[in-house]
């Protein structure tokens, strides 16, 4: 094997590696971090995400119970009080927004 190659094998392990620390850390991310009063005042007709769901009716006290609104009526409530067109979207968009700041 030349040098070239265990070079490119070596940053290649270490962009693995240094994506896995990145998705780890993101599984980390609170909802708080993510929908920052700026984000959801920017994108919705809410001051803070609890105010989203208080606003849509929507019973929420764990991840479990949230987990469970995520329906079409949920996208349906997002796409009428935000710029989004869907919860995926919405999220992706916090998503890269915490991203770019950090």
């Amino acid at each position: 094997m030349s040098d070239i190659n265990t070079s490119d094998l070596a940053n290649l392990a270490e962009n693995l590696e240094n994506a896995e620390k990145s998705e780890k850390s993101m599984s980390m991310v609170s909802f708080k971090d993510l929908f920052t009063p700026d984000f959801m005042t920017t994108y919705t007709d809410f001051a803070n995400f609890s105010e989203l769901l208080i606003n849509g009716k929507f019973n929420v006290n764990s991840l479990e119970e949230f987990l469970t609104i995520l329906d079409k009526k949920f996208d349906k409530f997002i796409k009428k009080r935000t710029k989004f067109q869907s919860w995926e979207e919405m999220q992706s968009t916090a998503v890269a927004d915490y991203l770019k700041k950090k």
